[in-house]
């Protein structure tokens, strides 16, 4: 792998490369140009986050990594160190350390002073108002966007209760095409804002901002009523799917040697 993780997928695309021919976010799978926009201002918000990524996953944080992930979806709740020990075959006092470094890239949150997993991008452990229903659990997502891409990152449908942040009225969406697609939602009008705020790690910031809108009108009202200005975007629901699918559909992806040949 090069020594330096951080790529440019085409103009203005930068990317951190996960494994051996894995970018994220995976630019090649947007086609809208709000959604192009939308990565395009997450990224430059985050240009200090990429610092972080100057030097490739390892092979036994890529290996933790995809293990809290799956585990988290199979369990309901985010595994134990000693459940990804078991899962990974690394001994736990090393899983300890490499969730310090996947904190540090802010992949997962810990609790302070522990190893104990409060969030891993997608999921939270405490409720935050985006409910993501698979695998017949009921998990947290982090924002509108983190919902979204839960099918995505694991290839499959997945239905999602939510509300709208300005009235309170119930939003529910359901996607299609292992997450890739929504045909409809409820309300059909309903909307997502993408903050692109960014400031001690995404939960803390840009995940408390991005949510669903009713429509386009509540989304305006509930912008004009803020105390002060937020950097986003306004974006439809599959507008919102095409971000939300290139950042977490190549979280399990296989590695790409050159030729495109599978590793």
């Amino acid at each position: 792998m090069p020594m330096s993780a951080v790529r440019t997928a085409g103009p203005d695309h930068p990317a951190a490369e996960i494994r051996p021919g894995v970018f994220r976010p995976d630019w090649s799978s947007v086609n809208s140009p709000a959604a192009r926009d939308a990565l395009a201002g997450r990224m430059a918000a985050r240009s200090g986050l990429l610092e972080a990524w100057a030097h490739p996953l390892s092979r036994d944080e890529d290996q933790v990594w995809q293990s809290v992930l799956r585990l988290y979806a199979e369990q309901g709740c985010p595994p134990l160190p000693g459940d990804i020990a078991a899962t990974t075959g690394i001994a736990e006092g090393p899983v300890r350390a490499v969730l310090q470094s996947l904190q540090f890239r802010d992949l997962l949150g810990l609790e302070p002073a522990t190893e104990t997993i409060r969030y891993a991008y997608p999921f939270s452990q405490s409720a935050t108002g985006h409910r993501v229903f698979l695998r017949g659990r009921s998990l947290n997502a982090l924002c509108a966007i983190d919902a979204l891409g839960a099918g995505a990152m694991y290839g499959m449908d997945v239905e999602i209760e939510s509300s709208c942040r300005a009235c309170g009225e119930p939003v529910r969406v359901a996607t299609t095409s292992e997450g890739r697609k929504v045909p409809s939602a409820t309300p059909s009008e309903a909307v997502v804002w993408y903050d692109f705020a960014y400031e001690g790690g995404a939960a803390a910031s840009c995940c408390r901002t991005t949510a669903f809108f009713c429509s386009h009108g509540h989304l305006r009202r509930w912008l004009t009523g803020r105390s002060q200005r937020h950097d986003g975007l306004a974006l439809t629901l599959n507008e919102a799917l095409e971000v939300a699918g290139a950042i977490f559909g190549p979280i399990f992806s296989e590695p790409v040697r050159p030729g495109n040949a599978r590793v």
